[in-house]
């Protein structure tokens, strides 16, 4: 009883009030959009299609060259890679508006078992990378895929 009587209501308040404190920030932690703001990652806008003779992948990657940008296949899996390095303006500039997004950049897409890994090719046209996924075949190695510039 005497551990009742010395029971402090403030504690409980003071230790809700830090709990909410500590889940706010590891939320923030794992919130994309921050991470997407602070440049921890970012994904570039990308369009699939299918074609009666291929899958077609799409992907803004402007200001980027062919030598920043991965391609590999690995059993049936597709991942394209890169990263924007960030602009070095010199100490005479300061952003006033900083949108598009830097730093490192990887997406995967799962290929259906009619292509060719063998075949995929990638190219970039001003700023755009276009891989093309021929259908047919189902041969399961790795390669990496040389993107060429037009």
């Amino acid at each position: 009883m005497a551990r009742s009587r010395d029971w402090d209501w403030r504690n409980v308040q003071d230790t809700k009030q830090r709990l909410g404190q500590l889940l706010d920030e590891a939320w923030e932690k794992f919130d994309l959009y921050q991470r997407l703001r602070e440049g921890g990652c970012w994904q570039p806008v990308t369009d699939a299609y299918e074609t009666p003779e291929a899958y077609i992948i799409q992907m803004e990657l402007a200001g980027l060259t062919k030598e920043e940008v991965g391609v590999e296949v690995r059993q049936f899996e597709l991942t394209i890679y890169g990263q924007r390095q960030p602009e070095r303006n010199g100490a005479c500039c300061s952003h006033q508006v900083l949108e598009r997004f830097r730093g490192p950049f990887a997406r995967r897409f799962q290929l259906p078992q009619e292509t060719d890994p063998q075949a995929i090719s990638a190219r970039m046209e001003n700023g755009l990378l276009i891989v093309t996924v021929p259908k047919s075949g189902s041969r399961q190695q790795k390669r990496r895929i040389e993107v060429i510039e037009e």
